[in-house]
Formats: C-alpha cells, structure tokens, sequence
C-alpha cells in the first residue's frame, strides 16, 4: 500500500466517530459467519439432513436481503440511525441465542431467515451512518475499510468457527456468537451519529416512500449504471463461483490445494478493498469496468487453458484465485462509493437496499446457469462465459460513461 492510501485510512481513523463504528462492525461481521460451520454441521451431522436442507439453508441467507430488506429500509430512513444499529445488533444477538434451543431443522432454518430479516436492516443502517459520519474525501476510504472487515469475516469466521466445534458443540458455538452481537450493539452505542436531514413525515402512502429509493437510480444516470454493472457482475461471477472446486479437481489439485485457493482468494478480496478504497473515490465508474476486464481475462485464460489440456502449477492457479478475489472488491467499493456519493441522506437506505435486492437476485439466478453450462459442455465452459461476460461488462461501462 502506498504512503498515500496508507495517510487516507489513518485520517480516517482519527476521526472518532467512524473510527468507533468500524470497530463496532469488526464483531457484528464476524456474528454473520462465525456460526456458519456450526449450523452445516448440526444439520448434517447431528440431524442427518440432506442437499435439500442445505438448498433451502442458502435461500435463508439470501431471501431476507432480496423481500424483507427494502421494506425495512423506508423504516431505517426515518428513525434515529443509533437506535437503528443498536436494536439490529441486539435482535441479532437475541436471534442467535435462540439457535442454541433449536430442536429441529425446521425451527434451525426459520431462525436464520429471522436474523437475516434483522441484518437487511442493519446493512443499510451501516450504510447511512457511513454516509452521516465520514467526509466526503474519505468515502471511499470508508467503504474499503468496512469491505476489508467484511471480507476478513468470510475469511477467519467460518475457519474459526470450524477450529472452536473441535472442542465445542454447536449450542455453544451459537452462544458464543450472539455475545459477539452483543459486543457489537454495546460498542455501537458509543458512535456520535449527526441528525440526517428528513422526508416531511405527513401521511404518505408507505408504496410511495418504498419506491422512493428506487426512484434514485432513474434520477441519477450514475447510480443507474453502477447498479446495471454491480448486478451483471455478481451474475458473471456467480456462474462458476460454486464450481470451484470442480476447476481445482480437473486441473489436478486435491482438497487441500481447494482450501488454499478458497484463502488466496479471500486474500485477494481483502487486499483489493483496502486498494480499491483508496482508487474509487475518484475514478469509481472507471475502476469498476477495468477491473471487470482484468478479471474476465484472467478467468477465460484459466478457463482456457483447462480446457486444452495445460498443465496449472499450483502457485500460478493460486495467483489466478487472488486476482478473481481482488476484482470483485474493485467492484463492490466503488458501486457503494457512488452510492454514498449520489444518494440523498434521507434515503440512502432505501437506495441501498433496493440496489442490494437487485444484485442479490441476479446472484441467485446464476449458480443454476452456471451448472447447466458445466453439465453440458464442461467446468471449464462455465468459467469461459463468466469471464466473457466480464470482459464486455467492462467495455460496455467505459464506452457509456464516455457518453455526454
């Protein structure tokens, strides 16, 4: 990191206020994923539960963010933004608790869904309190920061998680987790959030106020592009995110060298938030579309070269996973960057969340496309089209924020 990216996240720690909310989010993202391991095992292995428990596991991660998040965001852009983050953390904790009385796989799942429904309104509450709490110059700075923590909660979370089930059951593991989230709600308590400026809180119709976010992305062209671009990624990477493993087998390499890769390329995610944090707060649109083409080349050469036979040296496969984990947080940064950028603080959540349903949607969708290219044509084809498109992407954004 160079020494000026290395003075725009030490301004930005010395300002109180985001300083203290950054550290509230270090224990509140690692609630998000430390039990992950510990409730795939309990259905797994201590209630022998199948591939369809699991599915539906997947979809109670997901579905929160993409039905139940826009609804609460009208609530979050009205109320007190602290007592928003406390409560969501507290609920969390509570949530999280109750894994541990769980006694069936039924009641497990419901739970999860009901603590997603909890953090889709925490997420754009973080959002807005970045927005009302950071300067305008240090945005980006921001948004790589809490990416970077994020991120590095995907990371050591679900390992950590994993390590403490060695010497605990899974009940324990959930408790210790919804202390994290209390840790979280008591630390946020000490963030000083200014008052956000208002809608006029007449008797608008509850509709109105929800399309009201949405309403942002046809005002501002920006914004609109960043969302088309954000979401047609997710849906590229997505295609043979889930195939990994089955590139990694077909190259040669065994479960361990998977694993290796998985951490190369959550590396490469937390290295490209922390840089990307610093690039996309002044050339966001132009970061985006680079890194998509960056990204697309380095997957259709893997993809390439599986397909015709070459032989993949660990160290340059692992480069490879980096490279793919770093272009999806050139991504994201500068899409919230611009979101931050462009959004009326009376509304952020909502613009918010509605561009997170979007994104997650397109996500959702893509797995299965991705399968079905692998079942009929191979792995390595999934990987080929994902890259392809990326390529594209990139060049299609470039050529319309050219446009007057």
């Amino acid at each position: 990191m160079t020494q000026a990216k290395a003075e725009g996240y030490r301004s930005l720690l010395t300002l109180p206020a985001p300083r203290r909310l950054a550290l509230a989010c270090v224990p509140a993202d690692f609630a998000d994923w430390l039990d992950y391991a510990a409730i795939v095992a309990l259905l797994v292995y201590g209630w022998g539960q199948g591939p369809v428990t699991l599915a539906l596991f997947a979809l109670a991660l997901s579905l929160p963010y993409v039905i139940v998040g826009p609804l609460l965001a009208v609530l979050v852009d009205r109320a007190p933004l602290l007592g928003v983050l406390f409560a969501t953390n507290l609920g969390r904790a509570l949530v999280t608790l109750a894994f541990a009385f769980s006694g069936d796989a039924g009641v497990l799942l419901g739970l999860v869904f009901l603590r997603g429904c909890i953090d889709s309104a925490f997420t754009p509450a973080r959002q807005a309190a970045i927005q009302a709490t950071t300067p305008v110059a240090l945005l980006g700075h921001a948004q790589g920061l809490h990416q970077a923590i994020n991120q590095t909660s995907k990371i050591a979370g679900p390992a950590i998680g994993g390590a403490l089930l060695a010497f605990w059951p899974a009940q324990s593991v959930f408790l210790f987790n919804g202390a994290l989230s209390l840790l979280a709600a008591v630390i946020i308590l000490g963030v000083a959030v200014p008052e956000r400026a208002t809608e006029a809180k007449g008797i608008e119709p509850f509709a109105t106020r929800l399309l009201a976010g949405l309403a942002e992305f046809r005002r501002s062209r920006r914004l609109l592009i960043a969302l088309i671009f954000s979401a047609s990624a997710y849906f590229s990477f997505f295609l043979y995110d889930a195939l990994i493993a089955l590139l990694a087998e077909g190259l040669g390499f065994d479960a361990t060298a998977f694993g290796l890769s998985i951490s190369a390329s959550g590396l490469g995610g937390l290295l490209g938030a922390l840089l990307a944090g610093r690039i996309a707060a002044s050339h966001p649109m132009r970061s985006m579309a680079l890194a998509a083409m960056v990204s697309g080349l380095v997957t259709g050469t893997i993809a390439l070269t599986a397909m015709l036979g070459v032989a993949v040296q660990l160290p340059a496969f692992l480069l490879v996973l980096g490279f793919m984990g770093g272009a999806t947080a050139f991504m994201l940064v500068p899409y919230r960057t611009i979101v931050q950028a462009e959004a009326p603080a009376d509304r952020i959540a909502r613009v918010f969340a509605g561009g997170e349903a979007v994104i997650v949607t397109a996500m959702l969708s893509a797995p299965l496309i991705g399968s079905a290219i692998a079942s009929r044509w191979g792995t390595p084809a999934a990987f080929l089209t994902g890259g392809v498109l990326l390529i594209l992407l990139g060049g299609a954004t470039l050529a319309s924020t050219r446009r007057p």
